[in-house]
């Protein structure tokens, strides 16, 4: 794989309008792209804003065909740009999902994880996701964490795990938990010798002040670039699949591990 420039946007969202943050995306897209980004990232619900649970069922797009997800997806396909982009996602069996999507440069939906951790009544909002699993992309094997999802090392072991080498994380992370999740993305990506790409608000929404802080990752820990945490900012950061292999067998934790040691709920 060739290496590529991902873009992160450290931004706000626009609570309930769905439009109005679609457009936003697609001018963020098409600077990206004017930039040699390959790949882009957004937080987490960023279509719709985050505290809109009075219209969650309504602004909950269906996967993978629902109207922002087309546009985006032709917008993607014309700049060759990989879209990863928080969203609620229609949940024919109960309540939405939160989640995140990775729409492939070619313009198809190549994946989406649903929320599986869930931080302050988010239960009585969504539903959560049944399963945590990595995927196939033109850029390699990806995994997804959404926001809290994060803050458990079992989140992204298991994603290495399942071979991925690109690790996305999009988040709504309000103070006063500042500092949490920059620390744990650097430290994800140490422990499972994977790039981390960090994506997070800024700004208020109703109670919540955002902190942003986000951040990318090299699978030693090296950052390759972060945000402050109060302006809306766009970062890049160049990113080499090939170079998610230990050059030698230090500090290889996946193949180092024992299994048999831990407790039984591990390794379940």
């Amino acid at each position: 794989m060739s290496p590529f420039t991902a873009c992160i946007v450290q931004t706000t969202s626009l609570p309930y309008d769905k439009q109005g943050n679609l457009d936003r995306a697609l001018r963020a897209m098409e600077a990206a792209a004017a930039r040699g980004a390959s790949l882009i990232l957004f937080p987490e619900m960023f279509l719709t804003g985050y505290l809109i649970r009075d219209q969650l069922a309504q602004l909950a797009e269906p996967y993978p065909n629902g109207p922002a997800l087309t546009v985006l997806g032709q917008k993607a396909k014309a700049l060759s740009l990989g879209v990863v982009m928080g969203m609620p996602l229609a949940n024919p069996g109960g309540k939405p999902y939160n989640a995140v999507v990775m729409i492939d440069r070619d313009g198809t939906p190549a994946g989406f994880q649903a929320k599986t951790h869930f931080f302050g009544g988010e239960e009585k909002m969504f539903a959560p996701g049944t399963s945590l699993r990595a995927f196939d992309t033109s850029f390699g094997r990806m995994g997804i964490l959404v926001c809290y999802d994060g803050e458990f090392p079992e989140t992204a072991r298991s994603l290495a795990l399942d071979g991925a080498k690109l690790i996305c994380m999009c988040a709504a992370n309000m103070s006063p938990y500042e500092d949490y999740h920059f620390l744990y993305m650097r430290t994800r990506a140490m422990e499972n010798h994977a790039y981390t790409l960090y994506c997070n608000y800024v700004g208020d929404e109703k109670r919540f002040h955002y902190c942003g802080q986000s951040g990318a990752f090299h699978p030693t820990g090296r950052i390759l670039a972060e945000a402050g945490t109060q302006e809306e900012t766009t970062l890049y950061a160049l990113i080499d699949m090939e170079d998610t292999t230990a050059p030698d067998d230090f500090l290889n934790y996946l193949h180092h591990r024992q299994p048999q040691l831990y407790h039984p709920a591990l390794c379940r």
